[in-house]
């Protein structure tokens, strides 16, 4: 019996554990203190049925009927599909620890022997076990030194596989769904807690049947020599099983919370520097300034939450280990004495109480080994679901196949959007940012999207590029053949856009413009920077494998602007979006661009004879003279309006 629950208990302390922590997640949501929300946690336990036997059993069955231990085993699944993946570097890792464990037992055996030899001054087969004892030693170096380094290839492995569906699928995930994160936290779980994932995956079941196989081959040949000796060594089991329960449940606690505060803090580090230069021009990052004290205080306060997570979780393990490491010594002591006895007495040698005193400190090793395998588990949980929840994302929704959408390339397209809806929370009771509007573009059009800033402009080009869906009404691509098309992910390759600020990437020039057509030649980027108005200044920076740096580090806005416009030119994509992709231009080179768009639009086709189709959101009232039609967002309204109109729009928001 007693065996049995020393099997079975840390199994129904994760059980347990996984409710804990689903009540903790809801118990955060209420208060930032640490400490409220284990006494908040805890409160909640004994409102579930105490802590006696009964309560265990209670909330055991509670947490399956919650979901709590269902979630637990479903992030279990997910890591241990990483294992199946891998399973046989995994068996290869525990074929190196249980073959470095049984040599580490055989050196111990021989080194007993030894031992009565030197005492009994017998020494003619001395050499020959020293011998055993040396090549043992090396054998068992070897083996631990091979098992060390297949695992750091194994977790590398998995971690960069790991990480890169994480990625792939985020780049695939919908868009709404990937905004609800900050991105310091999206690094964090894509760094770190995909890191701890993968650890587990690949060495938590080599574990626990190495340190298995090395608690039972002590215990057996302790028990082989010695019957109470071998449960003496035990001793220290049952305090370790009484006292797991609390230590597993706070180590889990506290490591959640060290895990937000680094991805609160990531997320700070993160915005400011995407936001390098805005901190520095509002003074944020000049000692003294009134900004930089409150900007810079918020970041050491951030910094001190982290610290303090961290310092809490470090003393809750020191505590830990003191308990634990006391425990041991008592056990120690009792096995030291025990064994003077027996040596008093004359029941075993000087080599048998040293290998008994090594072997028990073996057993608690190894029995402390697993007891800690449990938190680690525990731990892992955590981060799995912190992946998963990424993972877990929706993908866009696709209308239709990627060889369909790239046949409607060739084809001249209208763009319809019908009586649309779309407000960007599920809560009725949030303004929507569009009602019954309706929207269209033919082939070849250039059209001005105008309104006050907030009113919906950015959302209408995202509902046309399937980044967002409507809550009612119809988005379509209209081909020449009357057959309509439901915007979605696999259409964006028909668009190209340049969205508002500065969307320049690190690198060369050549290579920011590569990124939409990589197979794209030199003459046809020097013919997109013509068009852009860029060729000139690319030119003076010495060509298109001059360097920019991060956010266009090295140019002008309206530099970057022009870039942008002719990566979208470049991309020769049947319709054009333009999200105040000028506001950085004067009126004169923004109306040449527009002109060499328009003048060269079928030309840059290289698909079909129809011009491009061009839309621009913008506040600048000096490419009215320049389109076929106007729409006017306002009061969550698309409205059609005449050239007049606009210009007294214009007029009045002066």
């Amino acid at each position: 019996m007693f065996f049995s629950v020393l099997l079975f208990h840390p199994f129904f302390v994760i059980i347990h554990n996984a409710e804990v922590c689903a009540r903790a997640a809801h118990a955060a949501a209420d208060t930032d203190s640490r400490f409220n929300r284990v006494n908040t946690l805890e409160k909640t336990e004994q409102k579930s049925g105490g802590r006696g036997p009964a309560g265990i059993v209670k909330r055991i069955f509670g947490s399956f009927r919650d979901g709590s231990a269902e979630e637990f085993f479903s992030d279990m699944r997910w890591i241990f599909g990483y294992t199946k993946k891998y399973k046989w570097f995994v068996v290869i890792q525990i074929l190196f620890g249980v073959l470095s464990a049984s040599l580490s037992l055989v050196s111990a055996i021989i080194s007993k022997y030894a031992i009565d030899i030197v005492i009994n001054r017998k020494i003619g087969s001395l050499w020959l076990l020293i011998a055993a004892v040396a090549a043992s030693a090396v054998a068992g170096l070897v083996f631990s030194s091979l098992q060390s380094r297949v695992s750091a290839k194994i977790a590398l492995r998995v971690n960069n596989d790991m990480r890169a569906e994480l990625f792939d699928k985020l780049m695939r995930a919908d868009w709404q769904g990937v905004k609800k994160f900050q991105s310091g936290d999206i690094l964090n779980r894509l760094n770190g807690d995909t890191q701890t994932a993968a650890s587990i995956a690949i060495s938590w079941i080599p574990s626990v049947i190495v340190t298995g196989f090395s608690f039972a081959s002590s215990f057996v040949t302790i028990l082989f020599y010695n019957v109470p000796m071998a449960f003496i060594a035990l001793l220290s089991a049952p305090f370790l099983v009484v006292v797991s329960r609390g230590l597993m449940k706070k180590s889990r606690l506290f490591h959640r919370l060290v895990l937000e505060k680094e991805s609160a803090l990531m997320s700070f580090e993160t915005e400011t520097f995407c936001n390098y230069d805005t901190v520095k021009s509002l003074g944020a990052a000049r000692a003294g300034a009134g900004a930089a004290e409150a900007y810079g205080e918020r970041f050491r306060c951030k910094q001190e939450e982290c610290k303090t997570a961290s310092l809490d979780n470090n003393l809750f393990l020191i505590r830990a280990n003191i308990l634990l490491t006391v425990s041991s010594y008592i056990v120690s002591f009792a096995t030291f004495g025990y064994c003077l006895s027996l040596i008093w007495h004359g029941a075993i040698s000087y080599g048998t109480m040293t290998f008994f005193l090594q072997q028990r400190a073996r057993i608690t090793a190894g029995f402390s080994s697993f007891i800690k395998l449990v938190p680690q588990l525990l731990n892992s949980a955590v981060s799995a679901h912190r992946v998963r929840e990424l993972s877990d994302l929706p993908p866009e929704p696709q209308a239709e196949t990627p060889e369909q959408a790239a046949e409607l390339a060739s084809r001249p397209l209208s763009l319809r959007l019908t009586n649309i809806d779309f407000r960007y929370s599920d809560d009725a009771a949030v303004k929507p940012v569009l009602t019954r509007s309706s929207f269209s573009a033919e082939p070849g059009e250039i059209i001005a999207v105008i309104g006050a800033s907030g009113q919906g402009k950015t959302t209408l080009l995202r509902l046309i590029l399937g980044l967002i869906r409507p809550e009612g009404g119809l988005a379509e691509l209209v081909d020449d053949s009357g057959r309509a098309h439901t915007v979605s992910a696999e259409h964006r390759r028909l668009f190209s856009y340049v969205p508002q600020g500065n969307t320049v990437f690190s690198g060369t020039i050549a290579e920011n413009l590569r990124i939409v057509r990589p197979e794209a030649s030199d003459e046809e980027l020097t013919a997109a920077l013509d068009a852009a108005c860029a060729l000139r200044f690319v030119t003076r920076m010495g060509g298109i494998d001059a360097c920019i740096g991060e956010k266009g580090h090295g140019i002008s806005e309206g530099q970057a602007q022009r870039l942008a416009i002719a990566r979208a030119i470049l991309r020769d994509a049947p319709i054009l979006l333009l999200d105040e992709a000028t506001s950085g231009l004067d009126i004169e080179t923004e109306q040449l661009i527009i002109r060499n768009i328009i003048a060269k639009g079928s030309s840059f086709n290289r698909s079909c004879g129809a011009k491009k189709t061009c839309i621009v959101a913008t506040h600048r009232p000096s490419i009215l003279a320049l389109c076929d039609k106007i729409f006017r967002v306002q009061d969550a309204k698309i409205t059609l309006v005449s050239a007049e109109e606009a210009e007294n729009y214009f007029k009045g928001a002066q």
